[in-house]
């Protein structure tokens, strides 16, 4: 008896908490919206609580921000939402906070993102060009910088210092900058990166290990001069970073990965190319097919090695460039239970390339024969026409 009525008046205490624990959560979870809610986005992270969104919606935006309590920062897309720092010291500075920063063109700032003493941030999707720094993380930990790219930084590009360590560095591009990335932590791991045309490539403050490939794969090196003999898109010699680093896996072109979003199911294709890849879709110019732009120099030879889930096609698959077979296809050794690996060339200059299951090239073949019938009777009908 004595604890029943010890629930029952504690019953009003635990519902009144509970509410308040539910306001508490629906207020963390909320989204303050620019410049909808807030004119300015520095007044919403301002009026934001921990845990809340901030969300940018596309337009150009004269700040240099400071984010202070651990928060979502996103922005509508890289090409359209504009943060112009003007000239100021940080795009977006965050300290002892952990932070998610996506979907921003950062520009006119002395270093574009900057995160100290975070644990477990997220830097993703951001176009980001800067007078010093492109992307600076110090004595920061267990971190994602993820699809960026850093351009036209006169000094480095990707910094990790302060003993910034245990940080995956994965899908940037860091190019025509000073030095490509800067570290001096240990234990971060840094692939399928392309650094393209930096000064330097990378620096240290000082020497410290860290891994440059996973299993197969490691980064694209623009000054790479190794060879591929066995043409699977992989340098077969090691690049060789300093003394403690090397990439053990090369790739002979950039990196590139695509999300086919299909109902409830996302597949990703990855391809290695030389050529500049453009215009990447799926379900055109064919139901189920793969199209994308290659562009590269003329009279030169081109490869892309591409990388296709069999959820999307099983195996048996057909590559056009330009409506016609390639120079040469290859399924490589690499492919399994999982995944196909394809291997093809082709003369530069600019491209398109259509790949589709092999049913569908049947199915394609089946529709242009029926059709010639068709064909043939318009041209009899306008030559009638003619005639008369």
């Amino acid at each position: 008896m004595i604890h029943r009525k010890v629930v029952f008046l504690l019953l009003p205490v635990i519902c009144l908490s509970i509410l308040g624990f539910v306001r508490f959560e629906a207020k963390a979870s909320s989204t303050i919206r620019v410049p909808q809610d807030y004119p300015t986005i520095q007044q919403a992270i301002n009026q934001a609580n921990p845990g809340d969104t901030v969300s940018v919606s596309a337009g150009t935006y004269y700040e240099s921000l400071t984010i202070d309590k651990d928060l979502a920062l996103i922005g509508e897309n890289r090409e359209n939402t504009v943060l112009n720092g003007m000239g100021g010291s940080y795009g977006i500075g965050a300290t002892s906070v952990n932070v998610t920063i996506t979907g921003f063109k950062i520009l006119n700032a002395t270093t574009g993102i900057y995160v100290e003493q975070s644990n477990g941030s997220m830097i993703s999707h951001n176009d980001i060009t800067a007078s010093q720094r492109g992307i600076w993380l110090y004595y920061s930990n267990n971190s994602i910088v993820y699809d960026n790219v850093v351009h036209d930084v006169a000094w480095r590009g990707i910094v990790l210092c302060g003993g910034s360590s245990e940080n995956t560095i994965i899908l940037n591009t860091v190019r025509d900058c000073g030095n490509g990335i800067v570290l001096s932590g240990e234990g971060n791991f840094i692939f399928h990166n392309n650094f393209v045309n930096n000064q330097n490539q990378t620096d240290f403050i000082p020497s410290c290990n860290n891994a440059w490939n996973d299993t197969y794969e490691g980064n694209y090196w623009s000054n790479y001069n190794g060879t591929d003999a066995d043409q699977d898109g992989i340098g077969d010699t090691p690049y060789l970073i300093d003394g403690n680093n090397q990439d053990n896996h090369p790739l002979m072109g950039m990196f590139y990965q695509f999300e086919i979003i299909r109902q409830e199911q996302t597949d990703i294709v990855a391809i290695i190319c030389n050529s500049t890849i453009t215009d990447f879709a799926f379900g055109t110019p064919y139901a189920g097919a793969l199209n994308f732009n290659t562009t590269g120099p003329e009279g030169t030879g081109s490869f892309c090695r591409i990388v296709i889930p069999n959820t999307l096609y099983d195996h048996n698959i057909t590559i056009l460039v330009d409506g016609s077979p390639p120079l040469m296809q290859n399924e490589l050794p690499l492919s399994n239970s999982t995944h196909t690996y394809l291997y093809f060339t082709f003369t530069n200059t600019t491209h398109s390339i259509v790949i589709i299951p092999e049913f569908a090239t049947m199915l394609l073949l089946l529709i242009i024969v029926l059709s010639i019938p068709t064909v043939m009777a318009v041209k009899k009908r306008r030559l009638k026409k003619k005639a008369k």
